[in-house]
């Protein structure tokens, strides 16, 4: 059995050196927690999405079985940051799941391909998951399909434009002369829910999102450091939004970008760069500016080869250095297992070696979660706890300002 990938599977298949293309949750739940029950339940997600048990072919773009039950799926007793350093997307199942116990209950850690899929069908994936261990039956049908999205290309003609995904003046953080014992890291810096829910009344009191505080908080974050006047970012953006009707199971990568260049001052106030970024990206959805990355690699996925296709993506979807994403809100009603309690949410894109950068935002049960996931020394971690840490000072500076 053999399952066809759709075009934009093809995103994360560069720069595989650079970064292995992957998607970290991890969590705790008490000890009402029931594993067998957890196990039937990851089961019951491969009947509905069989990718997740399936190797990555990129010759042909297609996912092909390679177990049926949870070996090479479900570990425990590993750390999962040294142990997931051998996890071959080409030969492995897309899903990996560490399960390890700790002080009244477990810790769980979900590694989720974004070959197969993107953040939000990553929370899709979290939904399920729980609705069959809640449930122990799910009735479900995934959609891959883009022909919604073809259709919303000649809707909303774009022209494509190299120069917007490789900006001139890019975000970089300083190299540092303590490179040795280079290793996988992770950390996340929250915001009380008090301080979450004081950040939302700013942001509603001046107009802006909450995605528009986050960028202008890591775009001023890491200027410090780096010898440019310009915060460029890429702003990944899910286009499940455009689909038309009742929301569908979509794991699946569905994600396109906003490309963002801003002149940043930094000697000007901090709501002054939040406004430049809120007008830009405004700006930018006014115009579908998110078809740009993509549009090139869907019109001429039928007809071009792999290599060139690839070639595609770099010139319009390229990794950048220094980067960002936000995977919104996990829904704590949804993502929520019977008669236990969830705690130490975070959610992950993949570990970059310093001094690539990204951080990753989630909220989860009212909370803000600023995260990043790392390959470098101790030095390299504290510049980039740093950059969180300053994050957070600039966010909670502004809510006390403007509440």
């Amino acid at each position: 059995m053999k399952y066809p990938g759709e075009p934009l599977n093809i995103l994360h298949t560069i720069g595989l050196k650079e970064l292995y293309p992957l998607i970290r949750i991890s969590f705790s739940v008490d000890d009402q927690f029931d594993v067998e029950r957890f196990k039937k339940a990851i089961i019951q997600c491969n009947e509905v999405v069989p990718e997740l048990f399936s190797k990555y072919v990129l010759e042909d773009n297609s996912f092909i079985p390679v177990t049926d039950d949870l070996e090479g799926v479900l570990f425990m007793g590993l750390d999962p940051d040294i142990d997931s350093e051998r996890w071959d997307l080409f030969a492995d199942p897309q899903l990996r799941i560490y399960l390890n116990e700790a002080k009244d209950g477990y810790k769980i850690t979900i590694y989720l391909s974004h070959i197969l899929t993107d953040g939000a069908g990553g929370k899709q994936f979290l939904y399920l998951l729980a609705s069959a261990y809640n449930t122990e039956k799910i009735d479900e049908v995934n959609h891959q399909d883009i022909d919604w999205l073809r259709q919303l290309l000649k809707e909303h003609p774009v022209k494509t434009n190299r120069q917007v995904d490789h900006p001139a003046k890019p975000l970089t953080m300083p190299a540092l002369a303590d490179g040795q014992g280079k290793k996988r890291r992770t950390l996340t810096v929250r915001l009380s829910k008090d301080e979450t829910k004081q950040l939302c009344q700013a942001a509603h009191h001046k107009h802006v999102t909450l995605n528009d505080l986050f960028m202008a908080a890591f775009g001023q974050a890491v200027q410090r450091y780096a010898d440019t006047d310009e915060i460029a970012l890429a702003c990944p953006t899910d286009m499940r939004q455009f689909i038309p009707g009742a929301e569908q199971l979509r794991i699946a990568n569905h994600t396109s970008r906003y490309n963002i260049a801003i002149k940043s001052d930094l000697r000007q106030p901090f709501e002054t760069v939040v406004k430049a970024v809120h007008q830009t990206m405004a700006n930018n959805k006014q115009k579908f500016q998110c078809f740009q990355s993509i549009k090139e690699l869907i019109d001429k996925y039928d007809q071009y080869p792999l290599a060139e296709l690839q070639q595609i993506v770099e010139d319009n979807y390229h990794v950048r250095n220094i980067s960002y994403t936000n995977f919104g809100i996990i829904d704590p009603q949804r993502f929520t297992f019977a008669d236990c309690a969830i705690t130490d949410f975070s959610m992950l894109g993949t570990y970059r070696k310093y001094p690539m950068f990204q951080v990753a935002i989630s909220t989860y049960c009212g909370q803000i979660n600023l995260s990043f996931a790392m390959i470098g020394s101790d030095a390299e971690e504290r510049m980039a706890r740093a950059v969180v840490l300053t994050m957070r000072d600039l966010l909670r500076e502004y809510f006390l300002r403007f509440n």
